[in-house]
């Protein structure tokens, strides 16, 4: 996995009983950019490095998310256009491209290059938006859930883990046709605004969250907020976003050989005292250390325990 000061990414390997999936991942990645910041982040591989000046034509497809700031994208086949906030697309082999975040915002762009035998059926059969087209889908929990659990495999690499990533992609292809076919029916606008703080509490796990800001972002008071999003979720914004940073924690906990210390500052806790008080009656075994961790119940089912691990109580 390559990191960078706003960046991580990493590319692939692909064999030929990968391919026999008919899509398979060659990468994946995300940068998240301030204002004021270069455009692209460096350390790409030939044939995925691009500047504006010259563009890119890719030799597969790709798909790229933005969950913040505003930009442009221009295409051989769309000509420019606007990027903003929630805004997704498709990249199609040989079709030159190029795109860039407006210099005063920068933004966040999650990504995933794939390719294969279904996607080329999937754009041949208008399954996929034709010539690259923009689609204004908004800010979505799950879809940005996906691109985290695929870095996640990607920086593993368990047994299977390419099998895997082939499925989340064709899930997270079709969670974006089914938002934007659902866009024909209209959405309610206080579910619209739910969904919007739901995806940028996602995004924002590994930082502190100020919820009236929150809602202001979002163009909602406060304590409409607060009463709505408990009406919908059964928990108040705090609660929902700690139990977001929870899992989070429990996922890299069982799945990840990092340290406490690391996993702590991941998932946004201010100290490691913090998130070991938050974990207050549950224990967790760490695979390096098969150290247990106790911790605060905030909500019953929120750890699964692993079975060959002693010492569990709950």
């Amino acid at each position: 996995m390559i990191r960078t000061k706003y960046s991580l990414f990493n590319y692939l390997t692909v064999s030929d009983k990968d391919k026999l999936w008919g899509l398979y991942v060659t990468g994946s990645g995300y940068a998240d950019l301030p204002p004021h910041t270069a455009y692209p982040p460096t350390q790409h591989p030939n044939g995925y490095m691009f500047d504006w000046k010259q563009g890119r034509t890719l030799s597969e497809f790709q798909l790229v998310y933005i969950t913040r700031g505003q930009g442009t994208f221009e295409s051989a086949a769309t000509g420019k256009k606007k990027i903003s906030e929630g805004a997704v697309f498709f990249l199609f082999p040989g079709v030159w491209h190029r795109y860039k975040p407006l210099y005063q915002t920068g933004w966040k762009e999650h990504w995933i290059s794939f390719n294969g035998v279904q996607p080329k059926l999937f754009k041949k059969y208008d399954i996929l938006p034709a010539g690259s087209d923009i689609l204004h889908i908004g800010l979505d929990e799950k879809i940005i859930e996906i691109y985290n659990m695929i870095l996640e495999l990607i920086e593993s690499e368990k047994i299977g883990f390419k099998e895997t990533l082939s499925a989340l992609t064709y899930q997270l292809i079709a969670r974006i046709i089914s938002i934007e076919k659902s866009k024909k029916f209209g959405n309610k606008e206080i579910e619209a605004s739910i969904q919007k703080a739901k995806a940028l509490m996602m995004d924002s796990m590994d930082k502190r969250i100020d919820f009236e800001e929150l809602a202001n972002e979002i163009g909602v008071g406060y304590s409409w907020f607060r009463r709505m999003f408990k009406h919908y979720t059964g928990l108040a914004p705090a609660q929902y976003f700690l139990q977001l940073k929870l899992n989070k924690a429990k996922d890299l906990l069982l799945n990840s050989s990092l340290s406490i210390k690391e996993i702590s500052v991941i998932t946004g806790f201010e100290s490691q005292y913090y998130f070991q008080s938050s974990l207050k009656n549950v224990s967790v075994c760490h695979p390096s250390s098969k150290e247990s961790i106790p911790g605060r119940r905030i909500i019953s089912t929120i750890l699964v325990l692993l079975p060959d691990c002693k010492g569990f109580h709950t």
